[in-house]
């Protein structure tokens, strides 16, 4: 008996790029909760001085900067990182989260302001990482921050 030949099917280069695509797609958004890593920000003088003018330099509002705390930040109490990394070009830290109780938070700072953000974490994460540039810094000198994450 003769059995048919299978055809050979070809895929595409694309094909596994797509496959992935729809797999991240489906990954809920909150699995990964981080700083914005830049925001847009109006300061100004609350009232004016004489013979004084007001004007804004147009400097980035880009996070320079992460706390993260056990419990409500009112509570002061922050966390030091558990560990880090160096390599040529970068500096890694990163918290190690346990479950608990009060819940973790984390209060992003940014460069050029003093507006902060700060929000509860989700109970499911159990690591927050920031990725520093160690040759580049902000005025004021906090390290430029590449890329900051906290997750599962």
């Amino acid at each position: 008996m003769t059995w048919p030949k299978r055809r050979k099917r070809r895929i595409s280069a694309a094909a596994p790029a797509a496959a992935l695509a729809m797999i991240l797609s489906a990954i809920p958004a909150s699995a990964d909760t981080g700083c914005p890593m830049n925001i847009a920000v109006s300061q100004g003088l609350k009232a004016p001085l004489a013979d004084w003018t007001e004007d804004l330099e147009a400097l980035p509002t880009e996070l320079s900067g992460l706390t993260v705390f056990d419990g409500p930040p009112e509570e002061l109490a922050s966390l030091v990182p558990d560990g880090g990394s160096e390599d040529g070009k970068t500096m890694t830290e990163f918290w190690t989260l346990a479950a608990n109780p009060r819940g973790y938070w984390i209060t992003c700072r940014y460069s050029s302001t003093t507006v902060t953000l700060t929000r509860r974490l989700p109970d499911t994460a159990r690591r927050c990482e920031v990725v520093r540039e160690k040759e580049v810094s902000f005025i004021g000198g906090e390290p430029v921050v590449r890329s900051m994450t906290c997750g599962p």
